[in-house]
């Protein structure tokens, strides 16, 4: 055990976890091992700190099904699936984003540090989608009131002018229609790359929580 363990140990600066245990981990081989989390250098791989300060990456396939199922359950506590559904602004000169959330375990407002630039342009694009949408909705006539009559011989000019009016309205109602659409249909595209893993900081700015996302380059 102890050979197979060198050969597929590694010295990690892993993450460390907001609590450690110290767990009995057993390997499909029967073999077995003290040690602690230390992180999740990826999706499918734990690091591991034995007693003596060693720190090793551990597949999940290594080990049993109750071993696998309790580091599932630990990294779904670490990392959230999170939909970023607004990006409201910047705070702290940019270092984080100001989002709205919903998820699981969040909801609202909160600050984001790390939002994937991918993520960070398609927010941008809908915010300019919305934007579009509320401008021509106040644009449009309330509705009612045709044209008044400023004297008898206008009748026939203000119905003519009516008519075209109508039709205007009636224009920019199928183009704010068609914008709405076309803004749904683009959420509806985008919200997987809007859906990102992260985790909450423990950190607070201004009286929002502090949310990380999960970086692939990383060893998280």
């Amino acid at each position: 055990m102890k050979t197979r363990l060198g050969v597929m140990g590694l010295a990690l600066a892993a993450t460390a976890l907001a609590v450690a245990e110290t767990r009995t981990w057993t390997f499909n081989s029967g073999a077995t091992i003290e040690a602690e989390i230390v992180g999740f250098p990826d999706a499918t791989t734990v690091a591991v700190k034995r007693s003596d300060g060693m720190v090793y990456s551990v597949p999940f396939a290594y080990l049993t099904n109750l071993d696998r199922a309790y580091l599932a359950a630990q990294h779904a506590k670490q990392w959230k699936s999170v939909s970023v559904d607004k990006l409201l602004g910047t705070a702290s000169a940019g270092f984080y984003k100001k989002c709205l959330v919903s998820g699981k375990d969040v909801n609202g407002e909160i600050l984001i540090q790390l939002l994937p630039p991918a993520a960070e342009s398609i927010l941008n694009t809908r915010n300019q989608q919305a934007a579009k949408i509320a401008d021509l909705a106040s644009r449009l006539p309330s509705g009612g009131g045709g044209a008044a009559a400023g004297g008898q011989g206008h009748r026939r000019a203000s119905r003519a002018q009516a008519k075209q009016a109508a039709q205007a309205a009636a224009d920019a109602r199928a183009a704010l229609d068609k914008l709405r659409a076309d803004n749904a249909e683009y959420l509806k595209k985008t919200k997987s790359t809007t859906t990102v893993l992260m985790k909450n900081t423990g950190l607070v700015y201004n009286k929002l929580a502090v949310w990380e996302c999960k970086d692939p380059r990383k060893a998280q």
